[in-house]
């Protein structure tokens, strides 16, 4: 049973990777001796939790990595502490390129690599082999820094729960559901709270 919880299918990840790719940004990391986590913000999922007077999309989520986990920071940046404030500091973020995340993808990962001049292992990363050998994976380019990361075992949480898959799709379908309804109802008396990832997500037609 526990195999089965700490593993997700690739449709289900690649629906995570652009529910946060969209409109997302890398905000958070946080490493442990027996755990690796990228946490996320505006991630293009419902939350149920919230009441009707706030936005729907969720704020916060956390990507977790167990056993044999590690992490790789990459960037092209003149600065050797970026992630040490994107730890510290949680006014710093980083936008992730649009669609320019993956889950299980070593090809992707080299391709990061060979794209981003510094690389800063921050936790049992030593070089492409750790990647393949890994059950999950998770790469994502966000302007001029990246990251890979990833484990045997892989967790989605929010402020308040763990995500299953069947539950990463049904978010998914009700984040565009609440999103078509968002822009229908936008500007009249019925309109929703302003949200931030469905007013960068403009309809097309709209001005």
């Amino acid at each position: 049973m526990k195999e089965q919880e700490d593993f997700m299918n690739i449709r289900t990840l690649n629906i995570l990777s652009d529910a946060i790719s969209e409109v997302g940004s890398w905000h958070w990391w946080l490493v442990r001796d027996d755990m690796v986590q990228m946490q996320f913000c505006d991630v293009l999922l419902y939350d149920e939790t919230k009441t009707e007077k706030e936005p729907r999309t969720v704020d916060v989520l956390a990507v977790r990595f167990f056993g044999h986990s590690f992490a790789v920071f990459l960037d092209n940046l003149d600065d050797d502490s970026w992630f040490q404030r994107l730890h510290e500091d949680d006014s710093v973020l980083f936008p992730v390129d649009t669609y320019e995340m993956a889950f299980d993808d070593v090809k992707e990962a080299e391709s990061l690599m060979n794209d981003y001049m510094h690389k800063t292992a921050v936790k049992d990363f030593s070089g492409l082999e750790t990647a393949a050998a890994a059950n999950h994976l998770l790469c994502a380019r966000c302007g001029s820094v990246g990251f890979i990361a990833g484990g045997d075992e892989i967790r989605v949480v929010g402020r308040n729960r763990r995500y299953t898959e069947e539950e990463i799709e049904t978010a998914s379908r009700k984040w565009w559901e609440y999103w078509r309804e968002y822009w229908k109802r936008r500007g009249t008396k019925e309109a929703y709270p302003e949200d931030y990832a469905c007013e960068i997500t403009i309809p097309a037609g709209e001005d």
